[in-house]
């Protein structure tokens, strides 16, 4: 497993070059020499807090060429069956419902950094005192990066947006 730490990699302000930065990033990799133990395996560090590490793992299994998944270690997505690091899109639409409930104003101001982010900008606030449901800064970085997944394995079609568009509904 080769582990890269980008926690420090300052991505761009620009949908398109965030996606090539992260394509270029990918295409430094070392090609594999066959399956299994003969895969080249990559984790990109993107964030560190506390015990939690979020983490992008590749190869997907999903055998779309730059695709990736987005892991938190430290956390179980999936408390009722298999276990799992990986958020869903109803994970994080299930976090902010319940940080909605819990807070409603202080909701509309995680939202104004989701916003933010939705345009490529750096979240000026990441603690919100919710007392519910994952850390802030963790959803935010996962919403993040599920953004950035998205416009790599959609870039033709909405990309973020459809992502986007769910966040917004709730």
């Amino acid at each position: 497993m080769n582990i890269i730490n980008i926690t420090n990699h300052n991505f761009t302000d620009d949908r398109a070059e965030i996606r090539k930065e992260i394509i270029n990033l990918f295409l430094a990799e070392n090609p594999g020499t066959g399956k299994g133990e003969f895969t080249s395996k990559y984790r990109y560090i993107t964030k560190i807090v506390e015990d939690k590490v979020v983490y992008l793992s590749r190869p997907a299994q999903f055998n779309n060429g730059f695709d990736f998944t987005l892991n938190v270690s430290n956390i179980n997505f999936n408390p009722d069956g298999r276990a799992t690091t990986r958020p869903t899109h109803q994970n994080i639409f299930d976090d902010l419902n319940l940080k909605k409930e819990a807070n409603p104003k202080l909701y509309v101001e995680l939202v104004e950094q989701i916003d933010k982010i939705y345009d490529c900008k750096k979240s000026t606030k990441l603690d919100f005192a919710f007392g519910v449901g994952l850390k802030s800064e963790i959803l935010l970085e996962c919403i993040k990066w599920l953004f950035i997944e998205q416009d790599v394995t959609y870039w033709n079609y909405s990309g973020r947006a459809m992502f986007y568009g769910g966040i917004k509904q709730i």
